[in-house]
């Protein structure tokens, strides 16, 4: 039987609606303008919302509960669109943020017009909790974590600043130049450090990090370049290889260089241009070949000019250089990250907690001094803290983070918003007005979406607010 038949036979066999009714996973179908056209069982049922009510709806009815709309982002690109998305239950728009995957598909007319947009959704949590359930089941979990271990590095990027590092870091990752990269402490260099081995031709090999601030200047060079039998008091009795003879082949990451002592910053340069080390002890120089990624927490110019570190070997160094910004200056970033240490916390230690709509919102407002580091350790406290019968994290309790680091937002937002009308009734009618929606009720007050959240903490203002002043 030819394909062609086949496919005419099982066309006449199955119905449409009930292939789409058995697939494990929402799928919707809109025409151009985003009207419902169709829904399968899964999203009437995650929704709770009746086929007849879905088809008068059209997906902008649901702007107030995702943050992103991946219909919206199809029709603007002309192409299929994958995304992850934040969302809230439509019925109860104080109901704990949940993360899925969104993926739509447009489908064209004749003259290259969209005519259909195809959408598929599936729930991050239920996925997890179904991948863990058949590995459990059988009994594969170890194995999957081993293969696991071999993939490449990604990250956790939605901040222009960091999607324009990453561009640029794709382009020199293949190369074997050597890269610097600056950025405060806790920023994450190295995980770009991993990034950018895991993306090179060396990815096979060893990535070997020597973070140069944690050894004691007297052992620092043995560490790095190794040492004969008997080279000193104290020495393996069959000497040791160094760090970078096991880079061979591979990547070496000099974490903190700028800790780096001077007297051994000459051994370095000479190491990097002559591609060799030589033993503490030896008399002869053994050649190594590895791509060298450093890093650094200080301005290493100044640094030159102070007379702390060589100059020589500064511009060795200083041949690609990146700088990591502060998360501070990546708010984009903050709310995607903390879900997903939220995720990576919550998956370690076989919990399922989720962060309010107000737990973002206080977060992306510090300042995060300590940068990643600060705010993957403030998650994780989060979660082993709070009692594990708590599905939903509320509120940060006093002295979790620093809030002196928000004063100054808050501050700035309470000026800011004695130049609008924004007395509670005002906001009450504004979000009757706008059905709840936040980003519109904003825009109709001329003030920020942050703005509008402060006021309605401030206010003690419902969600679902459809009532009159007079009526409290």
């Amino acid at each position: 039987m030819g394909d062609d038949t086949l496919f005419e036979k099982l066309s006449k066999e199955l119905s449409f609606p009930d292939v789409l009714d058995n697939i494990d996973a929402g799928i919707i179908i809109y025409d151009a303008k985003g009207n419902f056209l169709f829904m399968n069982t899964v999203m009437v049922n995650w929704r709770n919302i009746p086929r007849k009510e879905y088809l008068k709806m059209n997906v902008h009815d649901f702007h107030s509960v995702m943050n992103i709309c991946v219909f919206d982002l199809v029709c603007q690109k002309m192409k299929r669109v994958s995304r992850l998305q934040y969302y809230r239950d439509y019925q109860h728009i104080d109901s704990a943020t949940r993360v899925r995957i969104v993926t739509g598909t447009p489908i064209f007319d004749g003259n290259g017009n969209i005519k259909y947009v195809i959408m598929m959704l599936q729930d991050v949590d239920s996925f997890a909790q179904q991948q863990q359930a058949l590995l459990e089941e059988h009994k594969i979990l170890s194995d999957m974590q081993d293969w696991g271990k071999k993939e490449k590095t990604s990250m956790v990027a939605k901040s222009s600043e960091i999607l324009q590092l990453l561009a640029v870091t794709d382009n020199i990752a293949p190369l074997d130049s050597t890269v610097l990269l600056y950025g405060e402490s806790g920023t994450g260099k190295e995980v770009f450090a991993k990034y950018i081995h895991d993306h090179s031709k060396r990815s096979e090999q060893s990535l070997i990090t020597v973070n140069c601030a944690a050894f004691p200047e007297n052992l620092i060079e043995a560490e790095l370049f190794g040492y004969e039998k008997g080279s000193f008091t104290g020495a393996n009795k069959t000497g040791k290889i160094g760090l970078a003879e096991a880079a061979d082949g591979g990547t070496l990451f000099l974490d903190e260089i700028n800790s780096l002592p001077l007297s051994v910053q000459g051994k370095v340069l000479r190491m990097i241009e002559e591609k060799s080390v030589r033993k503490v002890g030896s008399l002869t120089a053994k050649k190594t070949d590895f791509r060298l990624i450093a890093a650094t927490n200080k301005d290493l110019r100044a640094m030159v000019r102070n007379g702390l570190f060589r100059e020589d070997l500064y511009y060795r160094l200083n041949v690609i250089p990146l700088t990591i910004p502060p998360l501070r200056n990546r708010k984009g970033d903050i709310v995607p990250l903390c879900l997903h240490y939220l995720f990576y916390f919550c998956q370690k230690y076989n919990l399922r907690k989720t962060f309010s709509e107000q737990v973002l919102e206080d977060i992306q407002g510090y300042n995060w001094p300590g940068n990643v580091r600060e705010l993957r350790n403030f998650v994780e406290r989060m979660v082993v803290m709070t009692p594990s019968s708590t599905k939903e994290i509320t509120s940060i309790p006093e002295g979790i983070l620093d809030f002196k680091n928000k004063v100054e937002h808050e501050t700035d937002v309470s000026l800011s918003v004695k130049t609008k009308d924004t007395t509670k009734q005002s906001i009450i009618d504004a979000l009757n007005a706008c059905g709840n929606k936040r980003e519109e009720t904003a825009a109709y007050l001329g003030i920020s979406r942050r703005q509008l959240q402060y006021r309605i903490k401030q206010y003690h203002i419902s969600s679902r607010c459809r009532y009159d002043e007079d009526k409290e």
